[in-house]
């Protein structure tokens, strides 16, 4: 009877400590930054997108396509993203950031969305593109970089 009652302990121990480390790892995975498809989901820049390109604070990538090494003739880089704020607050943002990161501001032009053309050694042709297309305080952005070839 004595063995009975222990093995009875036993079993009810043994679920309540599996039933811990299962509530235990289940409230690690709740304290996760990110879910799996959160993680999935990431929108990283393609290889050789010019590093002193910045993005406004909060931004967030929803897509990103193109791109070579450097050693292939043509690159050219589209990168959309969305971030909370007003499109003339976006479009000074990168407007400034171009001007403190060297590129040459070309042209802004405005009207439903904002346009900004910039130049600089290695490129091309560049802008980038900010609207607010639902007026919903949310505004989007898309930079499109053609690169120069390569010196062979």
């Amino acid at each position: 009877m004595a063995a009975l009652r222990s093995a009875t302990h036993l079993k009810v121990l043994a679920t309540i400590l599996t039933g811990f480390a299962v509530g235990a790892s289940a409230e690690a995975a709740a304290q996760t930054p990110e879910t799996k498809a959160e993680a999935a989901s990431k929108v990283y820049l393609p290889e050789g997108f010019p590093e002193t390109l910045q993005f406004p604070a909060g931004s967030r990538l929803v897509r990103a396509s193109g791109g070579q090494p450097p050693e292939y003739a043509s690159r050219t880089y589209l990168v959309d993203g969305e971030v909370k704020g007003k499109v003339g607050d976006i479009a000074a943002y990168f407007e400034g950031m171009l001007k403190k990161k060297g590129f040459e501001v070309l042209e802004v032009e405005k009207g439903f969305a904002t346009v900004i053309r910039f130049d600089a050694p290695g490129l091309d042709d560049a802008s980038i593109q900010i609207m607010d297309p639902y007026g919903e305080g949310k505004a989007v952005f898309s930079i499109s970089l053609i690169m120069e070839p390569e010196p062979e």
